[in-house]
């Protein structure tokens, strides 16, 4: 018993390590928007979350197969083998990525100073996230907290002064790209001097054909996945004008920031032992790390939504420009629900191709969400501009979830536990209707301070009760050690 505790525990311990450091780093972000904000006109800033979402979706689609084929692929015992595999594999995908854009600028399908910047990115992207699945798959959880850290302050701090000297969207992009650049080099200098002592290790020919027999499918899904998050943006830019792109993927980024941080933390710590189990064929163990991975996101999704949907004038007040206000309230319940969506899909129940499921589910699932997405954003964003993009988007979320749960093998199919998710929901449904009755009965400054107690309360005793991010055990040693002094 103290040994299978012992393990469980090990994956709660890296969830908070990861958490924090994605706390951390979701300030920073979360603070870089609103100074990026104010410190550009709305044009300007639409035109770059355009250039970040074309780079998101060419690299999505071109090389970010690679880093989640060698998490699929990974041993421990061959370790420096794998992580040459990657880095190579990742840098050979590069040229591709970069001829789309090159191609896209060609063709004036992207403006051509946009193009740099999203070509530039693109590499600094290569870069990090390469080395960040490295130090995440040797279970190096306090490396990737520096990096996280260190490429968020340092993307904040380049883009404000990219914004104060050059006042352009090019500035901007090529800013936080050496943001993510500097980022990886704390791990990439980890990596010198342990594994790469005595020179670079190179992969073995089957190396690389084994993260390509499991990766392929991920070619296409991942930038049928990208392409699903980015469309809403990219229509509506087509039917109205970057300027009204700006507000929308302003309150886009701050959930990101927010909810999917809060997520890829969980995944990112649960996942990675719940596989280590499943290696070692420790079906109890798996079965204990996936239902508390299930456990948490869904705390996430429930009082993040809620947060919003009580507390949402407030917040948008504070971090956005007052011109994106009023938008930013008319959008907020559809990208909640997509968002909500989204984090089950890509964190929780997306994370079975990993645990024995063939990658072809998730190449079906998202190529099913992109053209689902497509389709609802043509249908829906002439006549409701940005509501019609954000309902487009949590209709393809919504899809992709709907087949990644039917189209489960029986052997995999990830755990649910419904107890705790029918007292989750129904907490986060009182808390919302008490908090919106409020806002009638009191005023919001008064029904905002009662919010923000009740949410906390009520959160702070879910975690407690069921150790949501280790949170119990780090209390009982805080109050351990003030009980001794």
């Amino acid at each position: 018993m103290a040994e299978e505790a012992q393990k469980t525990q090990s994956g709660e311990s890296d969830v908070l390590v990861y958490l924090l450091c994605r706390v951390a780093a979701a300030i920073f972000n979360i603070v870089a928007v609103a100074l990026f904000t104010r410190l550009s006109d709305a044009h300007l800033y639409g035109e770059y979350l355009i250039g970040f979402s074309i780079c998101f979706i060419v690299y999505s689609l071109t090389v970010q197969w690679a880093v989640f084929a060698h998490f699929g692929t990974y041993t421990h015992e061959a370790a420096d083998r794998f992580a040459g595999s990657l880095l190579v594999i990742s840098a050979v995908m590069t040229v591709p990525a970069l001829a789309v854009i090159a191609v896209l600028a060609a063709t004036n399908t992207l403006e051509i100073h946009i193009a740099w910047g999203s070509a530039f990115l693109a590499i600094c992207f290569t870069a990090y996230f390469a080395s960040t699945e490295i130090a995440r798959a040797r279970l190096r959880p306090g490396l990737v907290a520096i990096a996280t850290i260190l490429r968020s302050a340092l993307s904040m701090l380049l883009g404000c002064v990219a914004l104060y000297l050059f006042d352009s969207p090019t500035a901007l992009l090529i800013a936080i790209g050496i943001g993510y650049a500097l980022g990886a080099i704390p791990i990439f200098v980890f990596l010198a001097r342990t594994s790469w002592a005595k020179g670079f290790v190179w992969p073995l020919k089957s190396d690389v054909f084994g993260m390509l027999r499991y990766g392929w499918p991920l070619i296409f899904a991942f930038g049928a996945s990208a392409g699903a998050l980015n469309i809403d943006r990219i229509v509506l830019e087509h039917y109205t004008n970057a300027a009204s792109v700006a507000p929308y993927g302003a309150v886009m980024d701050l959930m990101k920031q927010t909810f999917l941080v809060l997520a890829e933390a969980i995944s990112a710590g649960y996942i990675a032992h719940a596989r280590k189990h499943l290696l070692n064929e420790n079906e109890h163990e798996v079965g204990q790390v996936l239902r508390r991975s299930f456990v948490s996101q869904l705390f996430i999704v429930v009082f993040g939504t809620t947060a919003f949907i009580v507390l949402g004038r407030l917040v948008f007040s504070i971090i956005l420009a007052p011109s994106y206000v009023d938008l930013a309230l008319e959008v907020m319940p559809y990208l909640l629900i997509g968002n909500a969506i989204l984090i089950m899909r890509a964190h929780y129940f997306g994370q079975i191709i990993y645990l024995g499921a063939s990658s072809v589910l998730e190449l079906i699932a998202s190529v099913a969400m992109v053209a689902a997405a497509v389709v609802a954003a043509f249908m829906l964003v002439p006549d409701m501009g940005p509501k019609g993009a954000a309902f487009s988007f949590a209709i393809g979320q919504t899809v992709a979830l709907i087949i990644l749960i039917a189209g489960a093998p029986k052997h995999a199919r990830m755990p649910i536990d419904w107890v705790s998710a029918g007292m989750l929901l129904a907490a986060g449904f009182s808390l919302t209707v008490i908090g919106l009755e409020l806002q009638v009965l009191i005023g919001h400054l008064w029904a905002n301070t009662i919010s923000i107690v009740l949410i906390g309360i009520v959160s702070a005793f879910f975690a407690l009760r069921w150790n949501i991010f280790n949170i119990g055990e780090v209390t009982a040693k805080l109050m351990g050690k003030l009980s001794r002094a």
